[in-house]
């Protein structure tokens, strides 16, 4: 199969962009920015909860999904309509949620080993959590049994193998989302998107380092600019207050944005694959 060419991915994606930014603003923009708003206020309110920020985090990628589905029904056709991709991404969306599970099930399943190898080294769980994301690295040692090295040394090697072997799998499987749209697979879809990646492995990898850097950067600017200036407005205030919720309003603006893009850029990716595969 020929190899996709990510500028020319990338100059597709400023193209649909530039030309159909109205309709995602109208459709998907707020959505996006909404359920990203919700995940910065979920994070401020259960910050001492963290089993039932992490739920709520969870549910909220739902209705991401689905305005992401928009987003990519959009730059998929250019003659479909705002209503249009409402409807496409509604229609594929239990496709969609089964597809997104089976994510979800694939890192549970790694991480059960890692659980394991903790209950095995003998380190008391509960009592290292209840110190709290702070915790003074002499506590934390304190309680960690001498024989408890070699088990958490092993957790350590492995993780490591988990990491690199999931971001392998997660860039293979970077188009199951656009692939279960526009030709209405479900767990077929998986197989589809290695498919139409092979060979993109670096290139998908670069990509996302770009885009991780360029939307850390950026999410940060939004909030310490916004931030400053809320605080020098209405004055410093702890925990929850205006200058939190702008700040995060502000990140989340700035997220949502970027989350148009690389719903964008993976459409786009979608074409030019296809395209490629068809020239052999």
């Amino acid at each position: 199969m020929a190899r996709v060419s990510i500028s020319a991915v990338w100059d597709r994606t400023t193209e649909f962009l530039g030309e159909r930014s109205g309709a995602v603003l109208a459709i998907a923009g707020p959505a996006i920015a909404g359920c990203l708003f919700a995940q910065q206020l979920t994070q401020k309110l259960l910050e001492e909860q963290p089993v039932a920020n992490s739920v709520v985090s969870i549910l909220l990628q739902l209705p991401l999904l689905w305005a992401q589905l928009q987003v990519m029904a959009l730059a998929i056709d250019p003659a479909v309509t705002p209503a249009e991709a409402v409807q496409r991404a509604s229609n594929r969306m239990p496709a969609t949620l089964l597809l997104w599970l089976v994510l979800l099930a694939v890192v549970a399943a790694t991480m059960i080993p890692v659980g394991v190898l903790l209950a095995a080294s003998g380190v008391p769980i509960e009592r290292v959590a209840a110190l709290g994301p702070n915790a003074d690295p002499q506590a934390v040692a304190a309680l960690i049994p001498q024989g408890a090295v070699p088990f958490l040394l092993a957790t350590l090697f492995y993780l490591g193998i988990v990491a690199v072997a999931l971001l392998v799998l997660f860039l293979r499987w970077t188009l199951i989302y656009v692939v279960g749209l526009v030709e209405a697979l479900a767990l077929p879809a998986l197989r589809r998107s290695w498919q139409l990646t092979r060979r993109m492995t670096l290139p998908l990898l670069g990509v996302s380092l770009l885009y991780g850097l360029v939307t850390l950067v950026a999410t940060l600017a939004a909030q310490t600019v916004v931030g400053t200036v809320l605080a020098l407005v209405f004055g410093k205030s702890d925990g929850f207050g205006i200058v939190a919720i702008g700040a995060a309003l502000a990140t989340a603006c700035v997220a949502a944005a970027m989350t148009v893009v690389a719903a964008s850029f993976i459409a786009k990716f979608y074409l030019a694959a296809r395209r490629a595969e068809d020239l052999g």
